[in-house]
């Protein structure tokens, strides 16, 4: 049977060296887990007596680790360590099988750095390109509770609820900008490249065209002779509404104008208050307090105006020592409903459940009001095309039934 030197942590602080017989590896840091002890490095007595490689570090790249493998991970972890499977173990294992050959490689370092006598937070804290400030904190709440498999569970299932909340909003947008898309472009090149070419035969007409057909005769001319000029500027409104860069300026303007837009700023302060207070009540959940869980709560806002308020009121609590309820009702940004909520929990000592209320409450709002919204979408958007469609035809056939009727 095998014989392999380890290096384990006995206590916080302890660490003892000495040797253990497994069948292998995983058998041998089983073996030192029943004796209560956290394996470190542990190798074959034949493998030491090898030289020593060269380290290999890796660059890993964030743009290759998508959101939905941080998901997978987080949660096979918790299912692993909830099982009673050491956390060594339980990331070898994960780097082992995973299929992000990135994501294999942080496993990797993770295991390494644990191995070398970092604490889990601290080893996650070396890769804040992968795993963010809420997802540190949380990781480092568990292992001072000492309910870390807890802790990842939940991180792992509010993740995913997350990511269902932006494809039902991703979903529900994607039809009804498909049909503005293809409807402008549709009209577009109807007006600029097809009527020019109809528009001839009026020419030699004696009669005066009716209005609806000069409208439609100089619109089309005008778009005809300035058509590059619509395209210019369309790949500028592009430019300027597309994707912004998170904490630019351009982005806090247009965030602070959707704030004001009818219809919209509902939808826009629903959803990030059923964030902002998920995220919150999964902190406060696991100990984070409540000062620490509301600036990490406030960065996971998409909409940066909203950001800026938030900040202000943690300052409020900073240096006012001002209740959370108190801190954001001066903002004018959380309902009244969700400020009486936030006011029972804080007096009860009941915070959390509070906030998950708020968070249930607000995500069914957005469900709703994604399902209205896309009701009428539809038969609006098919309406105004339709509208516009005939409109042309309309135009173009005038004349000619008045040719007709000028004959009979």
């Amino acid at each position: 049977m095998p014989t392999y030197i380890y290096k384990a942590k006995k206590g916080p602080t302890d660490i003892i060296e000495g040797q253990v017989e497994a069948d292998s590896q995983d058998h041998a840091i089983d073996q030192l887990s029943q004796k209560g002890l956290l394996t470190v490095s542990i190798t074959s007595q034949q493998a030491s007596a090898q030289p020593k490689q060269n380290a290999h570090f890796f660059n890993i790249a964030s743009s290759r680790i998508r959101s939905q493998d941080i998901d997978v991970f987080t949660r096979q972890l918790a299912s692993l360590i909830r099982s009673g499977v050491p956390l060594l173990r339980a990331l070898s294992l994960i780097s082992r099988q995973t299929e992000n050959n990135a994501l294999r490689d942080v496993a990797g370092m993770l295991e390494k750095q644990v191995r070398d006598g970092k604490t889990f937070s601290g080893a996650i804290a070396q890769h804040e390109a992968v795993f963010n400030g809420l997802y540190l904190n949380m990781v480092r709440a568990g292992e001072e509770s000492g309910a870390l498999g807890e802790v990842l569970l939940g991180l792992a299932e509010y993740r995913q609820k997350e990511q269902d909340i932006k494809q039902k909003v991703l979903a529900a947008l994607a039809y009804p900008l498909l049909m503005i898309g293809v409807a402008i472009a549709t009209i577009f090149i109807m007006l600029t490249f097809f009527l020019p070419k109809f528009i001839v035969l009026f020419d030699d007409m004696k009669q005066t065209l009716p209005l609806a057909t000069r409208i439609l005769i100089g619109i089309s001319k005008f778009m005809a002779a300035n058509w590059y000029w619509f395209l210019s500027v369309a790949v500028l409104v592009f430019l300027v509404f597309g994707r912004n860069k998170q904490g630019s300026r351009k982005k806090f303007i247009l965030d602070f104008i959707k704030l004001r837009l009818p219809f919209v700023k509902i939808f826009i302060k629903n959803t990030e208050v059923a964030r902002f207070t998920r995220t919150l009540s999964l902190l406060i959940k696991n100990g984070v307090p409540v000062c620490d869980g509301l600036g990490f709560a406030t960065e996971v806002l998409d909409n940066d105006s909203l950001k800026g308020s938030l900040r202000q009121a943690r300052l409020d609590i900073i240096n006012q020592g001002s209740s959370l309820s108190a801190s954001l009702k001066n903002l004018d940004v959380f309902p009244a409903f969700a400020l009486n909520m936030i006011a029972v929990g804080e007096e009860s000592g009941k915070l959390e459940w509070s906030l998950k209320d708020i968070s249930d409450v607000y995500e069914r709002e957005v469900e709703q009001g994604i399902k209205i919204a896309t009701t009428l979408l539809e038969p609006v958007l098919l309406l105004f095309v339709g509208a516009f469609v005939g409109f042309i035809v309309f135009a173009m056939l005038l004349p000619v039934f008045n040719m007709s009727l000028a004959v009979h």
